[in-house]
Order: structure tokens, then C-alpha cells, then sequence
């Protein structure tokens, strides 16, 4: 998926702080700074509006790293049909209505957010703080579920807390105001009235339906509080928003656990869910919160449709399935561990099967196909097969008759790409219309993992037809790219179109061998036009795409280039936001997404694959180990129970002077060894280690489990 169009768009929809309201005022006491000390123990009983103690903990959030010029945070959760986004101006939106959050201090307006940004950058929750004058604002959202039957909605319960840092009295304004969306909104709920009812504010225990409830009279639409702060004086306000109009009763009781309370519920179900996947011990606390990021991001964007599990493109305008992006979650979360939902995902995504054969979630996107069955095979097989791995194994094998009809009746024609999958505009990255490289690449990747399934299903006859046919396809393949008249590979086979299912054919469709020329040029053609390796240019030397590049750092690491290869890894963990998620698109310059919000999945799903096989590499008939791992890991790094294709595994690694020693959980297949960057092995090897196909790779026979090498 991927917006047509790139560029700045740095409004902060700051129009509304121009316009004044009538504000209806809640008098109070302001609490100096030694008596909110002093009274500190009440935190966890403060419920109402007006609180003087804070109830979360401290976090700086303009401490985090956001790459961006905008910030902006998603507030969602596994299973609901809707979040908010917390805005770049410090609003939040649901798709359906806005929460228009002003805040003032001294008739000063506060300004928008520099950062938005989760604790530790993956703890679902946003925080982000706002200033006018000596007047700091915090603010802190979090989202939990609702109650069954409601389960596919969700809560936000969100706390605003001034605090007065200056020495003179201030006079502090707070307030929210619900409005319908922008006159051109980003996105909209997909299930959103067409004439909506005005949003209103509830109070109490009623059973009237509300968009919005506080223990503060409102008027209207709009609830507002006037505040005044002694010097180190602070008051807060809580709310609670619903994804969708809830009765107030609902919410009154919602409000009676403590906003700490709420933090605490959810910190303990994503410490629950990340402890049933596997364990990556780096030394490298910033990469393994990008982990966390991402998987927590994965795991949010799934929904039910009917009894099925689907992985969704993304919480706000991608909030549909795209097969392109939900085999690499689904394929991500299987080699993180998190089988059972990976399994779940590919249940879902295999009721996109057309009564053909054919798997299309979306008009014209042929390269859905070969994923889709990719996606089986990446999270039934690891690390055993399903037992509902024959169910699987016969629509793959359908799919597979699909596409060898349609290169017979292609042959038919006499026309030599006639044999190639058919024109087809996919409406997205390759803006198109064409016979794209990457359905055929993604064709023979499905190929594989139908010959994989069947022979899993014991289905082994079966299994070698596919092989053979596979083979002919792939020999077809490579002779087919001399007529193209590219280098290289090119996006089509008319040579015309922007690259990205090409940048696939390496890996993970493997298509060509690794260290295919035509590979190398590819990779050399688009790592220059983007002004050096890392990400990759979209259309525009400006326009960097942020995922579709990932497939070449795996590549890179199988074909020996290890610093492209880390390069790619280490721009998209910079790319990322204050809640540690990546966009798709952006301008380099600007540093903006305009229109294409983040946090986008398929981008979580790159950064897990690409740390997951730079440590464990495990999609031929060889073990590979430590093909990527960067230098930090080498000083002691492990992953822990990670599934492969021969079982649960454990590694452990660590360079000890000059000698590489890893552990690892033993195989019934050779594995392949790689050194620290920039290391060769010294003879003689110790038995019954071999020499591998390069000075910096040894081999060890099935059945080893230690190695230690000696290093030049």
C-alpha cells in the first residue's frame, strides 16, 4: 500500500486557537508543590476531575526520539474496529468525531506537541506535553477494550495536568471540545453515520449515549475548566472517551478505576502477550524496544470478521486487508513466536481464496497469490506442523493450478512473456499497468510453499509436481529477464513502473539465487538513486519508502554485503516516531508523511524479520546463524525459543578476543556459520567444522551444538 502523492504538510490545524469560547468554569484549590509532595500517597485514589496528585509515572516525552516534524501516536488494541489518533496539534479522533483539546494559561495558547510518544517507545499509552508560558500541560491517553459483549470497541481514558512552573500565580484554561471531522479528513470510519448525531458530553450514571463522559458539567459540545495555579501549583482533569456513543453509565463506571489503574492493566497483558513469543537478549536496549514496538503494533492490528482473524493494513486510512501487507505480519509474528495468532491470521487471510483458485484481497494485486500461500507456510510450519496444515495444503495446491492455467492458455499465444503472470494495475506502489516481475516472483514463492505444505500434508506425489513445475517457472524466469532489456530487474517485464514487488525477487520469493548479478545490480541501482544503501527512493530522490527496501537487507546479508545490509536495518529503526512505530512514505527533507500516517504494520513486520534472520536464517535447507549480526551482538547476545523449521531453537553468541563462540540448539541439517563482520576463520578448523562458501562462514554437520573459531 502506498499514497500516490508525497510531500510536506505541516498544518497543525491551529485555526481553532483563534476562535474563543464562552468557558464554563469549575472552581477549585490550587495545591503548591510541598503539599502535593506531602499528600502523594492519595495518587492511586484520585478519580475525579480537579485531582491535585498525578496519577502516572514521570516521563519527559520531548526526551524521546521522533524522526518526524509531526508527531502522532495511535491508541488501539487487538481486536477493536476503531482507534484514536492522537494528533500532531495534541487532538484526538476516532474517524468519527474530534476531540479538540485548548489549552491556555494567562490568555497564552499552548502549542502543539513536540513529541507524542509511549513510555520506554513501545508501552501502548501517549504522552505529550504542551506549553503556554510558565504553564506546562501533560497529557497521557490510554486505550483498554471494552466490556464483552462490546468487545470490539475500545476506552480511552485521558488525563490533562497543569502544572504552574514559574514563580508568579497563573490563571490556567482547559477545554474539549467534540466536533465532527475536518472538511477533509485523513480518514473516516469506516462505519461512521453519514449524518452523524451532534457529539455530546455525559455526566453521572445515565443510561443516555454519550461520545464523551467527565464529572464536569459541560455545555453542549464543549467542556471546559478555569484553573488557578499558586506558583508550583498543578489540577488535572480526567476523561474518558469511547471508540463509538456509549451509554454514560457505561463510562461512570469505566471511571471509578483509577487512570494508574488502567496503565497498570495494560502494562501486565503486554508484558503477558511479548512473553509468549521468543526472547531477544541483544545488549541493545534500543533495538529490543523497537522490537517490542513493533510486535505490540502487530499484534493491535488484527480484527474478527465473522469467526476469523484478519491482520489489518493499519489502524486509520489503511484500516482494510491487503494480502501485501498481512502475509509479512502474519510471517512476522510466526518467526517471533506468537504462533497461535500467526496461525489465526492465516485462517483469515485464507478466506481471500476465489472460487479459481486465486487469492486477491484487492483489485488487480496478483502478487496476493503467491503470498498468500507464502503466509501459510511461513507460520503453519514453524515449529511443527499445524494440524490443520492439509486444509491449507489443498487450497495451496489450487492456487497453484490457478497460476499453471494461466501460464498455459499464456503459452497458447506464442508470445514469449505470454508464459509470465497476465496486465494487471495493482492501483498502488507501482503505479502501472503492466505485467509486474514481482506476481511472478511472489507465483514462485508460492510454488514453494505449496510444494512445502503438500509435502508436510504427506502428500509427497503432489508435492513433486509442484517442484518440477517450479522449476520450469523459475528457468523462465531468469531467461525471460535478457528480453526485458533492463540490467537488472526491472518493476515489469515491460520494463516501465516504479520498483517494488522486483525488490522481492531475492528475498523472501527467492526467485533468483542470492548471488545472482542481476541481484547485485538491483541492489547497487536503487541504493544509489536513494544517495547511498539504507532506504529506498520512491518516484523522487525525496520520497523515501520506508519497508519495501527491507527485503533487500535480508538479501544482502545471503549474498555477503553486510554493511548495505545493516545500513537498511539501522535508517528504519532511526525512521521511527516517539511511539517507536515506522510510516511508509515520507519526504527526506521535510521529514514529513503528509497524508500517509503512521504507525504502519508492514514496516513492524520488516524490522522483526530483518533482526529475527540477521540472528536465525531459516528459509532453505540450511540453518544459518548470525548472517547480520551486528558487532554490539557479538559481545553476548541470544535469542530464546525462537520457532524454525526443525524445531524450537536457542542461540547464544559472544566473541571472546579473537575467537567466535556460538550455542545453539543442535538441527537435523547442516548450519551455516557466519564470523563477526570482517573476520575470516583460521586454519585448522576444529572438527567437525568445514569451510563454508566464503573466508567468513563455516559449516557444522547435523547434530553439532558449540562452536568456537579462532579469528584473523
Amino acid at each position: 500500500m502506498v499514497a500516490s502523492v508525497v510531500g510536506p504538510h505541516l498544518g497543525t490545524s491551529a485555526g481553532h486557537r483563534a476562535t474563543r469560547h464562552r468557558l464554563a468554569y469549575d472552581a477549585g484549590v490550587s495545591i503548591d508543590g510541598r503539599v502535593r509532595r506531602a499528600i502523594g500517597w492519595l495518587a492511586a485514589a484520585a478519580t475525579l476531575a480537579g485531582c491535585a496528585a498525578r496519577e502516572t509515572p514521570a516521563l519527559d516525552p520531548d526526551s524521546v526520539p521522533e524522526a518526524f516534524a509531526r508527531s502522532t501516536a495511535a491508541l488501539m488494541w487487538p481486536g477493536a474496529t476503531r482507534a484514536y489518533q492522537v494528533t500532531p496539534a495534541g487532538d484526538l479522533y476516532n474517524g468519527e468525531w474530534r476531540v479538540v483539546v485548548r489549552a491556555a494559561a494567562n490568555g497564552v495558547e499552548a502549542d502543539s506537541p513536540r513529541v507524542v510518544a509511549f513510555r520506554e517507545r513501545w508501552r501502548p499509552g501517549a504522552r505529550w506535553t504542551r506549553r503556554s508560558g510558565d504553564v506546562r500541560w501533560d497529557f497521557d491517553a490510554l486505550a483498554l477494550p471494552e466490556s464483552a459483549p462490546r468487545d470490539s470497541g475500545l476506552l480511552v481514558s485521558l488525563v490533562a495536568h497543569a502544572t504552574n512552573t514559574g514563580s508568579s500565580p497563573a490563571e490556567a484554561t482547559l477545554e474539549l471540545a467534540l466536533a465532527p471531522p475536518e472538511a477533509d479528513p485523513i480518514f473516516v470510519a469506516f462505519d461512521a453515520p453519514e449524518r452523524p448525531a451532534p457529539a455530546r458530553w455525559g455526566r453521572g450514571g445515565s443510561g443516555d449515549t454519550v461520545n464523551a463522559w467527565s464529572d464536569v458539567t459541560a455545555e453542549g459540545e464543549r467542556l471546559a475548566v478555569r484553573w488557578p495555579l499558586a506558583p508550583g501549583g498543578s489540577r488535572e482533569l480526567r476523561v474518558l472517551l469511547p471508540a463509538y456513543p456509549t451509554a454514560a453509565g457505561v463510562l461512570a463506571r469505566a471511571a471509578r478505576r483509577p487512570h494508574r489503574a488502567w496503565v497498570e492493566e495494560s502494562d501486565r497483558f503486554w508484558d503477558r502477550e511479548l512473553a509468549t513469543g521468543a526472547r531477544f537478549e541483544l545488549g541493545d536496549p534500543e533495538l529490543q524496544d523497537a522490537l517490542r514496538a513493533a510486535r505490540v503494533l502487530l499484534l493491535s492490528c488484527r480484527e474478527r470478521r465473522g469467526t476469523r482473524w484478519v491482520p489489518i493494513g493499519g489502524p486509520f486510512q489503511y484500516r482494510d486487508v491487503w494480502l501485501r501487507d498481512g502475509a509479512r505480519a502474519a510471517a512476522a509474528l510466526a518467526i517471533a513466536g506468537h504462533t497461535t495468532i500467526a496461525r489465526e491470521l492465516a485462517g483469515g487471510l485464507a478466506e481471500f481464496q476465489w472460487p479459481n483458485g486465486a487469492f486477491i484481497s484487492q483489485r488487480g494485486q496478483l502478487d496476493g497469490n503467491g503470498q498468500a500461500l507464502w503466509a501459510f507456510e511461513q507460520t503453519l510450519l514453524r515449529p511443527v506442523a499445524d494440524d490443520s496444515v492439509a486444509r491449507f495444503a489443498d487450497a495451496a495446491s489450487r492456487s497453484w493450478a490457478w497460476v499453471e492455467w494461466q501460464r498455459g492458455f499464456g503459452r497458447l499465444s506464442g508470445w514469449p512473456f505470454g508464459v509470465m503472470m497476465p496486465y494487471g494495475d495493482p492501483r498502488d506502489g507501482e503505479l502501472v499497468r503492466a505485467q509486474l516481475v514481482g506476481n511472478d516472483a511472489w507465483a514462485l514463492a508460492g510454488y514453494r510453499a505449496a510444494e512445502r505444505l503438500l509435502r508436510a500434508a504427506g502428500r509427497a506425489s503432489q508435492a513433486d509436481s509442484v517442484a518440477a513445475a517450479r522449476a520450469i517457472y523459475a528457468a523462465d524466469f531468469a531467461s525471460l529477464l535478457g528480453r526485458t532489456g533492463s540490467r537488472d530487474v526491472p518493476p515489469s517485464w515491460q520494463n516501465v513502473g516504479r520498483d517494488w514487488g522486483n525488490l522481492a525477487v531475492g528475498w523472501p520469493c527467492a526467485a533468483l539465487p542470492p548471488d545472482h548479478p542481476r541481484l547485485h545490480r538491483l541492489a547497487d541501482r536503487v541504493w544509489a538513486e536513494a544517495g547511498g544503501a539504507g532506504l529506498v527512493t520512491y518516484g523522487h530522490r525525496d520520497s523515501v519508502h520506508d519497508y519495501v527496501g527491507a527485503d533487500l537487507a535480508v538479501w544482502g546479508w545471503l549474498a555477503g554485503r553486510r554493511a548495505e545490509a545493516d545500513s537498511v536495518l539501522a535508517a528504519t529503526l532511526h525512521w521511527r516516531n516517539g511511539s517507536g512505530a515506522g510510516c511508509e512514505l515520507f519526504s527526506r527533507s521535510a521529514r514529513d508523511f503528509g497524508r500517509n500516517l503512521p504507525p504502519h504494520p508492514t514496516t513492524a513486520a520488516a524490522i522483526i524479520a530483518m533482526v529475527r534472520h540477521a540472528l536465525i536464517y531459516d528459509d532453505d535447507d540450511t540453518l544459518r546463524l548470525t548472517i547480520g549480526a551486528r558487532d554490539a551482538w557479538w559481545r553476548g547476545a541470544a535469542l530464546r525459543q525462537a520457532p524454525t523449521r526443525w524445531g524450537t531453537l536457542d542461540l547464544e553468541l559472544r566473541q571472546e578476543g579473537d575467537a567466535a563462540h556460538w550455542t545453539w540448539s543442535p538441527v537435523p541439517v547442516w548450519t551455516e556459520l557466519t564470523l563477526p563482520a570482517g573476520r575470516a576463520w583460521v586454519a585448522p578448523l576444529p572438527a567437525p567444522l568445514l569451510p563454508g562458501r566464503r573466508p567468513d562462514r563455516v559449516l557444522a554437520p547435523p547434530g553439532t551444538r558449540d562452536a568456537r573459531v579462532a579469528l584473523r
